[in-house]
């Protein structure tokens, strides 16, 4: 008796150990709106000093950095203004040094930048995401490379004396590069060898030394990339670890998918997918229904000669550029969506009251991100071909004499994955 509990207390050990090692090894399959990435206006605390000399009050402030305005919100009073670069001589952000005060020329001058990443750290706690550490070669100066310094530390490892460790939260990956929101504030796109810090833009002022810096610290070559308990070289091979599960989830959640509607009544997700394309009798007993979901892709494709000047050098560099749009009728809530292709609309809908945590729910949602266009700004003779594609997709259910669903019959209503697509966190 003894010895069977003491089996049975190591079993129990071992799956508890197994479930957590699993766990840890999970990638979150969630999204967050894009505007809690790239909010048009940053929210604070703080107060103005107007050019009169006089003082507001603390109260919420939102910031558009791009337009140089500020709006102005007292909920206490229910007061709000919008206001511009002219009319005040000072500002205190509390998010930034404690609420030092900052002139107006340089609030939106040389410390905008640094002032807009202090409050972006907020983000940074706000968005459930994929934690990655990258670990990097520091770099002395902003052109002077340092080799790593490899060394044996007292654990007879090897390790590198001169690294840095950076702590972000993955926005996007593909094959060759990660965009990602470090622990700092900061919005950066990178590879293996080269980052560029997408929200500090060209950075045309002595602003540029603040960025040195901190390029000067993540701009460098990668020496390995940490998701949790997993370690990987480069960002392909990060690519690769994401995009097995991908696919691996996709096939997996589909099989659920057809099997989580059978025994289901018909006549209930009639009324959520809408009248029925066609219908064929397969014997005395069964019916097969079929939804077409009319699908009309224009794929366009532009090549240009001459000098090319895009908006990310670091993940663009071909002179093609692909747009792809949509028409037709594709079973879904177009005024809703700010994407007129995928979602899966009704069908997707009906199933999220079915299964609210499928993996469909997020793969619906990045295919859908793949057909948004590409912009660049290109100088040189241009030469542009469009073709119409039908890509309806098609969704069948078999029905018994009683109006219970047997089988659904979804082949091609998914789009098959495929390496290379690009792996989108935000919506």
């Amino acid at each position: 008796m003894k010895i069977d509990k003491t089996i049975r207390l190591w079993v129990f050990i071992f799956f508890i150990i197994t479930t957590i090692y699993t766990y840890s090894q999970e990638i979150k399959w969630t999204t967050v709106p894009y505007e809690l990435i790239y909010p048009s206006e940053l929210m604070s605390v703080g107060n103005i000093k107007l050019d009169n000399g006089d003082v507001t009050p603390n109260a919420d402030l939102y910031i558009d950095f791009e337009n140089e305005k500020i709006f102005y919100r007292n909920s206490k009073n229910n007061v709000i203004f919008s206001i511009f670069k002219e009319d005040f001589s000072k500002i205190s952000v509390f998010d930034y040094k404690k609420g030092e005060m900052v002139r107006d020329y340089e609030f939106y001058g040389d410390l905008g930048e640094e002032i807009g990443a202090s409050i972006r750290k907020k983000l940074y706690d706000k968005v459930d995401l994929n934690v990655l550490k990258i670990t990097s070669v520091q770099k002395e100066g902003f052109f002077n490379r340092k080799q790593p310094k490899f060394y044996i530390n007292n654990s007879g490892d090897l390790d590198v004396s001169n690294k840095s460790t950076i702590v972000c939260k993955v926005i996007s990956i593909g094959t060759g590069f990660i965009n990602y929101l470090d622990s700092d504030g900061d919005l950066w796109t990178r590879n293996n060898n080269i980052a560029k810090n997408i929200s500090a833009g060209d950075g045309e002022s002595k602003s540029d030394k603040r960025e040195e810096k901190k390029i000067a610290r993540k701009q460098a070559r990668i020496l390995n990339i940490n998701l949790d308990n997993e370690s990987f070289l480069n960002t392909r091979e990060l690519y690769d670890y994401f995009y097995e599960q991908y696919e691996k989830n996709f096939y997996e959640s589909l099989n659920k998918f057809k099997k989580d509607f059978e025994g289901k009544i018909f006549t209930d997700i009639l009324s959520k997918w809408g009248p029925f394309s066609q219908q064929f009798t397969l014997s005395s007993t069964k019916n097969l229904f079929v939804w077409n979901f009319e699908r009309k892709i224009t794929e366009g494709e532009t090549s240009t000669i001459g000098v090319t000047s895009s908006i990310s050098s670091l993940t663009q560099s071909s002179s093609t550029q692909g747009i792809a749009s949509i028409s037709g009728q594709y079973g879904i809530n177009t005024s809703a969506s700010k994407y007129s292709l995928g979602g899966y609309g009704s069908v997707i809908d009906s199933y999220s009251s079915i299964n609210k945590t499928s993996f469909l729910n997020y793969y619906s949602n990045n295919v859908t991100q793949q057909y948004s266009a590409r912009f660049g700004y290109f100088t040189g003779i241009s030469t542009k071909t469009e073709i119409m594609v039908d890509d309806t997709k098609k969704i069948a259910l078999v029905v018994d004499d009683k109006g219970i669903i047997q089988e659904v019959i979804a082949n091609d209503f998914f789009p098959i994955p495929y390496y290379g697509i690009f792996i989108n966190f935000i919506e």
